[in-house]
C-alpha cells in the first residue's frame, strides 16, 4: 500500500474506521498511517483513545503523535507524564523535547503549575520514586520547561 496516495476520503474514511474499532492493534496502525501521512485531522480522535479508560495499549497511540501534534495540545502531553503508564510517558517526553523550544511562555508557565502539583502529590504517595516512575518523568520535565 502506498500511503502518499491515499486521498483526504480515505484518510475520513480510516478516522471513521479507528473511532469505533475495538481493536487495539488495528487502531494503532491506522494511527501511525495518520502519522505517516501527516493526517493532523486525526489528533484530538488519537487523544481520545488515549485518555479512554478500557485501552491499556496507549504508547503507540502516543509515538503517532510524534509527527502530528502542534504546540496546542502541549498540556495534553502533560497530563500524559502525570496520568499514564511508562511507554505513553516516554513517548510523550520524547514529544516534549522536541516541542519545548516552541511553546509560549504562558503555556509553559500553566505546564510547570500542572507538574508542580503533581510532583507534590507523587513524593507524598507514590510508591514506585525509581528512574522510570512516573514522579522521575514529572521531575525530569519541570527541569526541561525551566531549562
Amino acid at each position: 500500500m502506498n500511503l502518499e496516495n491515499l486521498v483526504t476520503d480515505d484518510k475520513e474514511e480510516l478516522l471513521r474506521f479507528f473511532k469505533v474499532t475495538k481493536n487495539s492493534l488495528i487502531r494503532n496502525r491506522i494511527a501511525l498511517i495518520f502519522s505517516d501521512v501527516n493526517f493532523s485531522e486525526a489528533v484530538p480522535f488519537i487523544f481520545e483513545k488515549i485518555d479512554d479508560k478500557s485501552n491499556n495499549d496507549k504508547g503507540t497511540l502516543v509515538f503517532a503523535l510524534r509527527n502530528l501534534i502542534s504546540p496546542e495540545y502541549f498540556l495534553l502531553l502533560i497530563e500524559i507524564i502525570c496520568k499514564y503508564e511508562y511507554e505513553a510517558r516516554l513517548m510523550a517526553f520524547g514529544i516534549i523535547e522536541d516541542l519545548v523550544r516552541s511553546i509560549p511562555l504562558e503555556i509553559k508557565k500553566k505546564a510547570l503549575e500542572i507538574l508542580e502539583f503533581n510532583r507534590i502529590e507523587l513524593e507524598k504517595t507514590a510508591i514506585d520514586k525509581g528512574e522510570d516512575s512516573t514522579l522521575h518523568f514529572v521531575e525530569n520535565c519541570i527541569k526541561l520547561l525551566e531549562y
